[in-house]
């Protein structure tokens, strides 16, 4: 099995669905690129998990991205995941406050590609943690009640999620027993342990059922066309004075540290050639 994968599963006789995912490689990728601070290392790398575990339900061509705001040190965090089952993220610290976060908003973006209209969901960061934001929004926005166990260390990340299937019926007794036996999991089985071991050894008296375990990877998104956006939003003069004083414009993607120039040529084609998209994706400034 590969190192990044994500794995659903579901329970016979119990209306309850799971998903575990393991990030390795492409979690190195996103740090080499990301260089997130020991500080805010973990909560990339949950963010990225359950990013991942958001995305494996949607069904259409999009992203689902986790987005925490706050006005402390961590200005912001962001973990995205593709319908590709591609992941990427950023963090950006404000050096002149000395406390990690400060009032934190969590957003939930679903955003499809082409026509589709986007989502956004908002909830406060209770305390810090992730796993329970996202279980207060599953049970305040969809009334599913759900768990969510998410770990991060610098070589790998994982997460683990129940949730009652919607439209069934629901008996109280069993979901909290998965919930009971699940919390017994350890970091380390989390990040190491086979999916299929793992859970028979959480509910060996339970039938379960995996589906096909998914890979997962790093990539990002970025492309000349969106950095022409982004460079459209600014305006003619803008661009024109940036010129005059640099000779070329220089972009650099925050997400993957890729490179964009623009010279003069370029630029003029930017507000002449009405077919160069005008959308402009977070992260590449």
């Amino acid at each position: 099995m590969s190192t990044d994968f994500l794995q659903k599963f579901i329970f016979e006789n119990i209306p309850v669905k799971g998903c575990l995912v393991r990030l390795e490689n492409s979690w190195q990728q996103v740090q080499s690129r990301a260089r997130p601070d020991a500080d805010v290392c973990e909560m990339l790398g949950q963010a990225l998990c359950a990013a991942a575990m958001l995305g494996s339900s949607i069904k259409y061509d999009g992203t689902v991205s986790l987005q925490i705001q706050s006005s402390g040190a961590l200005r912001l965090l962001l973990g995205q995941c593709s319908s590709q089952r591609t992941v990427r993220g950023i963090a950006r610290k404000n050096l002149e406050q000395k406390q990690l976060l400060l009032d934190p908003v969590l957003s939930i973006n679903l955003e499809p590609n082409g026509s589709g209209t986007p989502y956004q969901g908002i909830v406060t960061l209770e305390e810090g943690s992730l796993a329970r934001a996202l279980e207060f929004y599953f049970a305040q926005s969809e009334q599913l009640e759900s768990r969510f166990w998410l770990i991060a260390s610098q070589q790998s990340c994982a997460g683990f999620m129940l949730q009652r299937m919607p439209g069934e019926l629901q008996i109280e007794d069993d979901f909290e027993r998965l919930v009971q036996l699940a919390s017994t999991v350890s970091e380390s089985e989390l990040l190491t342990s086979d999916p299929a071991h793992l859970l028979r050894l959480l509910f060996n008296e339970d039938t379960v059922r995996l589906f096909d375990a998914e890979q997962m990877q790093f990539a990002c998104r970025c492309s000349t066309d969106l950095v022409a956006g982004v460079l459209q939003s600014l305006g003619q003069s803008e661009m024109e004075s940036l010129l005059i004083e640099r000779g070329v414009v220089e972009v650099s993607c925050e997400y993957c540290g890729k490179d964009y120039q623009f010279d003069s040529v370029d630029v003029a084609s930017l507000f002449s050639d009405p077919s160069v998209r005008l959308d402009s994706p977070a992260g590449v400034q």
